[in-house]
């Protein structure tokens, strides 16, 4: 029997990755290995920047993967972009001070060059923020723009009901450039709109002579829900958000925790 797909994608936080960010190194090494024996593509799909991405594989690994990053903006494959999308320059220039006057919300910026954060972060953020950010520059204020090109432009706000009245006022005063989703933990990614995951995905396809139908997806959250509804085949974490369950058409046996994305796959592989 063959496989019924050609193409995995999988989100990374909450969907392939344990809670403390590890997973079971050995047992996917040779999950990837089957796999690409059998001509499937297997792709990293996330909102983080790439450098974050890779440092999770080792370079027999990075080989084999091609990675959807920064939701869809930037594509890598053997450490070469493929596809690199950034928001409309003046647009951020207008943006950024209105987050910081208006909206009183400190602004992390994921840029081409690198991502910036504010230098003021409480300590308990930054140590969080420079693990997502390997590569980064610290900022003291964003009163100056950084000199570079940006992916995406995210916050973090703990409280629901804020972040949705704090997206309001940004879609109402950016209407149509600037597309804002809520990607998880309270943060929320202010990014170009109609590129995400899917975006990027579609592209990889077409690249490869594939359609939505050869491709099987995995995640949890709001930024993955296009990738869901393209994917022929799609997967939805247990420990994920109702919007990814009420999108996916299955969902998988057991969460993050207990490697759910490598029990899918292993399931697939001993039954073909």
């Amino acid at each position: 029997m063959t496989l019924p797909f050609n193409a995995v994608a999988f989100d990374m936080d909450g969907t392939f990755l344990r809670d403390d960010k590890h997973f079971d190194q050995q047992r996917f090494a040779r999950l990837l290995d089957e796999l690409t024996a059998q001509g499937v593509r297997i792709i990293v799909a996330s909102g983080d920047q790439y450098e974050n991405l890779a440092k999770y594989f080792t370079p027999a690994m990075i080989d084999q993967l091609t990675f959807v990053c920064e939701n869809g903006a930037y594509v890598s494959q053997r450490e070469r972009p493929l596809l690199v999308k950034t928001l409309d320059s003046q647009m951020v220039a207008e943006l950024v001070p209105f987050m910081i006057n208006e909206l009183v919300i400190t602004p992390l910026m994921a840029g081409v060059k690198a991502g910036y954060l504010s230098r003021d972060l409480p300590p308990e953020m930054m140590k969080w923020m420079k693990f997502y950010f390997p590569k980064h520059v610290l900022v003291d204020n964003f009163n100056q723009l950084p000199d570079d090109k940006f992916f995406q432009i995210s916050f973090t706000i703990d409280d629901e009901e804020e972040v949705k009245r704090l997206l309001v006022q940004i879609e109402s005063r950016f209407p149509g450039k600037v597309k804002a989703t809520p990607s998880g933990n309270g943060s929320v990614d202010l990014t170009i709109p109609g590129v995400d995951k899917a975006f990027a995905l579609r592209y990889l396809l077409k690249k490869w002579g594939l359609s939505a139908n050869d491709l099987m997806a995995f995640g949890d959250g709001g930024n993955d829900v296009t990738m869901l509804q393209l994917a022929g085949i799609s997967w939805a974490m247990p420990n994920g958000g109702s919007v990814a369950r009420s999108v996916a058409e299955r969902q998988v046996p057991v969460d993050n925790n207990h490697d759910g994305v490598l029990v899918v796959l292993d399931d697939y592989l001993q039954k073909n």
